[in-house]
């Protein structure tokens, strides 16, 4: 099995968005990006090219509250089929 939080953290050093936070709990994953309205389908696409885009199922995108803190930032919520 793939590293999960590894290779997307490293895919993320490549790109113009600020990383948070990368959550595994079993096959879910949670990506927090710092920057508030991210576009979805370019975080989504980042992730892909990291895991495999066969890889990610019910992917879900928000704007939330980052670790309970006043900074604001887009959520990627995933299944991985690993």
């Amino acid at each position: 099995m793939t590293d999960i939080k590894s290779a997307i953290q490293e895919a993320f050093e490549h790109t113009e968005y600020d990383l948070g936070d990368v959550a595994v709990n079993r096959r879910q994953v949670r990506v927090s990006v710092i920057q508030e309205g991210a576009d979805p389908n370019a975080l989504r696409a980042v992730i892909e090219e990291a895991l495999g885009a066969d890889a990610l199922a019910t992917v879900t995108v928000t704007t939330e509250r980052i670790a309970g803190e006043d900074t604001v930032g887009t959520v990627v919520s995933f299944r991985y089929r690993g």
